[in-house]
């Protein structure tokens, strides 16, 4: 039962790592490269946050406003690997996802991380191609 739970989480962040990049893929087409993460979502949630790699668990629980008990597990603070998105409906973690840095960066973290539902908008820029295309996204406000 462990397995599958944890099979099941495992398969949902790599389907919304998977429907982030083709959305990206898909903007970086046309002459408007825009991507909405709200447009990928299949859950609730009002605030999405942001960190990058190295980001102390005590600076994600002082902008929560709450200890989130799965910060430290996620190994942020020690991994240059992986961007930490964490969705928050109502003061609870209801969904996190580690973006793999192959996959792609944001830009401007340093001055703004946090974005509410509907303001979730990002440009986004590609370099490379087919399996080695790299996205960079920045946020539009």
């Amino acid at each position: 039962m462990v397995v599958f739970v944890l099979f099941a989480f495992v398969k949902s962040d790599s389907g919304f790592v998977k429907a982030l990049e083709q959305s990206a893929r898909a903007a970086t087409a046309t002459t408007n490269p825009i991507v909405t993460v709200s447009a990928v979502t299949n859950f609730a949630w009002d605030k999405l946050f942001i960190y990058g790699p190295y980001t102390p668990v005590d600076r994600i629980h002082a902008q929560l406003g709450f200890k989130w008990s799965e910060a430290q597990k996620t190994h942020i603070d020690s991994s240059d690997t992986f961007y930490l998105l964490v969705f928050v409906k109502s003061s609870n973690v209801v969904r996190h996802v580690k973006l793999p840095r192959t996959v792609g960066e944001f830009q401007g973290l340093e001055s703004k991380n946090e974005f509410a539902y509907g303001s979730d908008t990002f440009k986004v820029l590609s370099t490379g191609a087919g399996k080695d295309t790299r996205f960079t996204f920045s946020a539009t406000q």
